[in-house]
């Protein structure tokens, strides 16, 4: 019959305490030299190849690096809790289609001036003025992520065209994003705290839910459950 011997073991010190090792967990990074096609870029967005376009197009999106794909899939999905938030939802910066348009451009791009990113995104929408102006801001978004942020003042002019009515606001550039998938190119220009705490807030956050009327949506916060007092 075999015998087997259990080891025994014992400390030098037995009044000494354990140190327990110090341990670290990192999570895994796609690397920025990998690179996925536009219909795995959708899948990971949840996004149309078009509307992956759109971004590509815009600057936004500089490629299609996994590591920038994937930052854009983990941003914070936006929502309101008090009252309601007016979203531009525009696309890439291009020229205006019509020619007595006097905007140098329509969309948004990072290579845009605040001045030239202001005046594109002011004016001139169909829209329900009175909740843009009632909101004090306009969250810009290309392809569902928050690009910009203007600090609306009030309500500029009004275009009538037939049936179709187009209106612009007194605003400023409250903030601006150069790269999506990058934090700190995100710029807060306002000096208004509150206004500036909102705006870092917005800015690279992603709108999947609004009201739409246009090309001005208005995100709501949720009814309350029967019976909740608000």
């Amino acid at each position: 019959m075999k015998q087997y011997t259990v080891p025994c073991f014992t400390t030098l010190d037995p009044e000494a305490e354990a140190v327990l090792p110090s341990v670290a967990l990192t999570t895994p990074q796609a690397l920025a030299g990998e690179f996925l096609t536009r219909p795995q870029a959708a899948s990971v967005l949840r996004l149309s190849p078009n509307t992956v376009g759109k971004l590509l197009a815009s600057g936004f999106l500089p490629d299609l690096a996994a590591a920038r794909v994937h930052a854009l899939a983990r941003a914070p999905q936006l929502g309101v809790t008090r009252g309601e938030l007016p979203v531009l939802r525009t696309g890439p910066a291009g020229p205006p289609p019509h020619v007595d348009d006097e905007r140098d451009f329509i969309g948004d791009a990072p290579h845009l001036t605040d001045e030239q990113f202001l005046e594109a995104s002011r004016q001139w929408w169909r829209c329900e003025p009175d909740k843009v102006t009632a909101a004090g801001v306009l969250a810009v978004a290309v392809a569902g992520w928050v690009t910009g942020v203007l600090a609306v003042r009030g309500r500029g002019g009004t275009r009538h065209g037939g049936r179709d009515v187009r209106h612009s606001f007194e605003a400023s550039v409250a903030g601006r994003v150069t790269a999506l998938d990058d934090p700190e190119s995100h710029r807060v220009l306002t000096g208004d705290p509150a206004l500036a705490a909102l705006t870092r807030t917005l800015l690279g956050a992603r709108v999947q839910e609004a009201r739409s009327g246009g090309p001005i949506a208005y995100l709501k916060a949720p009814p309350h459950p029967h019976g909740e007092m608000a």
